[in-house]
């Protein structure tokens, strides 16, 4: 799905090949040897269907929670507008392999011009906690960023 997204790469952030992990954008942070790589991920998808944002974020907590051997729901709030909503969640994560890790997930709603051309916006940031605590303000920084580019021709 190509969408004319628009945002601001923090400092220290490279963009690498999504490849094959379902995010339309992968940026990762450095890393000491051993410890886990920092990323963010933009993903999209058309929910064309009458989901809120809440039922879309808890989908999400969902289907993250099949692959790790334990996940937390910290915090939960709401953000954006009513005629663009989104939800922030924290969540802590245990991999299979005892790591722990820190996830901060941001759904934003693009409204459509009919209710079945809505899209929701994923954007995660998962680090170790001590890292996720220092990575934070830059990962704000980019969600605040976040736009999707008006069509040309469009007044903007």
């Amino acid at each position: 799905m190509t969408l004319p997204l628009d945002f601001v790469i923090p400092d220290g952030w490279t963009a690498v090949d999504p490849g094959d992990s379902g995010a339309v954008f992968v940026a990762v942070h450095d890393a000491a040897p051993g410890e886990f790589t920092p990323n963010i991920t933009v993903s999209v998808q058309q929910r064309p269907d009458d989901a809120t944002i809440d039922a879309i974020a808890a989908e999400a907590v969902e289907r993250l929670s099949r692959t790790l051997a334990g996940l937390d729901v910290l915090i939960v709030r709401d953000v954006g507008e009513p005629a663009a909503p989104g939800v922030m969640q924290l969540l802590r994560l245990r991999t299979g392999e005892g790591t722990e890790l820190i996830q901060t997930q941001v759904h934003l709603t693009v409204p459509g011009a009919t209710p079945a051309e809505r899209l929701v916006l994923e954007l995660a940031c998962t680090a170790a906690p001590a890292t996720a605590r220092r990575l934070a303000p830059g990962f704000q920084r980019f969600v605040a960023s976040v736009h999707v580019r008006q069509h040309e021709g469009t007044q903007q």
